[in-house]
């Protein structure tokens, strides 16, 4: 069954953000890694339960399935370049979401 990997932040550092981007593409998308199906740094929050709002870029990348995502984002080759997300963003959240 499919699955959505979805990554939620604020841009905090824009060009430390950009050269992780061009890092990180080629480990997060392609034959043996996942599909991007939407980027946007304009990320519309509803307010349920008195939740801080989000961050305004989302992230949503489809992967074969959940494993698959998990692999991935857990990978040695992932890991290494995580920290120059997290250093350039202010996340708020990383979800696998099974797809129906």
């Amino acid at each position: 069954m499919p699955a959505l990997l979805i990554l939620n932040y604020d841009v905090t550092d824009p060009q430390r953000l950009d050269a992780y981007r061009r890092a990180a593409t080629p480990v997060l998308l392609g034959p043996d890694a996942g599909e991007l199906l939407a980027s946007t740094d304009r990320t519309v929050h509803l307010s349920e339960g008195g939740r801080p709002a989000g961050g305004t870029h989302t992230v949503v990348l489809r992967f074969a399935d959940a494993e698959q995502a998990r692999t991935v984002y857990e990978s040695e080759q992932y890991r290494e370049l995580l920290e120059e997300r997290l250093a350039a963003t202010r996340p708020f959240t990383a979800m696998i979401v099974p797809a129906l």
